[in-house]
């Protein structure tokens, strides 16, 4: 009896070691795929829910994987504290074995992210747009520049609507003001020159704008996808 005690406990001990080992090299996996597809400096911290990982990792698909990111960067783009939820992540039982870093598709992403106003206004900065993004009362945008308008400066401000747009965070200005009067082409002209997009195609796992929410530092975004590959 007690030898059969000791040999069920043995090969528990071994299915339970294996299992570990097994997480262990998938998020290993993971973790360096994504370093390589985003670029970033340090390495995303990455977990596989699950009770019996060992039978995932065979049939070369996790349930539900973890990823967070301190900071992802791309050009003068920049978001902080990315969090994603990743359901259905396909990585072959072979690419385990080897630790190949090889194309991952997930069949659906859930992604939080946050965009600082300071980043926000860099990006603009560099991209040569004189206008500055900040927090209004009551959870609202405010945008403030200086502008060229029909060969004069013009300076304004004006709350703003930020809104999903094929992809991109749109800022749009409404009730512009500017403490002088404008004719009707100028407001329109300065409406323009107030309105931009800031893409996101920066974030490895998001592929539609689903939610936003002010802040009195930034924008928390949420974005979602559907069949998305990140290849290293």
């Amino acid at each position: 009896m007690l030898l059969g005690v000791a040999v069920v406990l043995g090969t528990l001990l071994l299915l339970w070691g294996a299992d570990r080992l097994a997480r262990w090299g998938a998020e290993s996996v993971l973790a360096r795929g994504i370093q390589q597809a985003t670029g970033v400096a340090e390495r995303p911290t990455v977990q596989v829910h699950g009770t019996f990982f060992l039978a995932q990792a065979v049939q070369g698909r996790y349930d539900d994987v973890e990823v967070s990111l301190d900071v992802v960067s791309s050009g003068p783009m920049s978001v902080d504290a990315v969090t994603a939820r990743l359901n259905g992540v396909h990585v072959s039982f072979h690419d385990l074995l080897v630790q190949d870093t090889a194309p991952v598709w997930v069949e659906r992403s859930v992604t939080e992210a946050f965009l600082g106003y300071d980043d926000l206004n860099r990006y603009l900065e560099v991209t040569g747009r004189p206008v500055t993004v900040g927090a209004a009362p009551g959870g609202e945008v405010r945008l403030t520049g200086t502008v060229g308008l029909l060969g004069r400066p013009v300076s304004a401000s004006a709350l703003a609507d930020v809104s999903p747009r094929d992809g991109t965070l749109a800022v749009s200005p409404r009730a512009l003001d500017t403490g002088t009067p404008l004719d009707a082409a100028g407001e329109a002209l300065l409406g323009q020159r107030f309105e931009f997009l800031v893409p996101l195609d920066l974030l490895p796992f998001g592929q539609e704008l689903a939610a936003i929410e002010t802040t009195e530092d930034g924008l928390v975004l949420g974005v979602r996808g559907t069949d998305v590959v990140v290849r290293p």
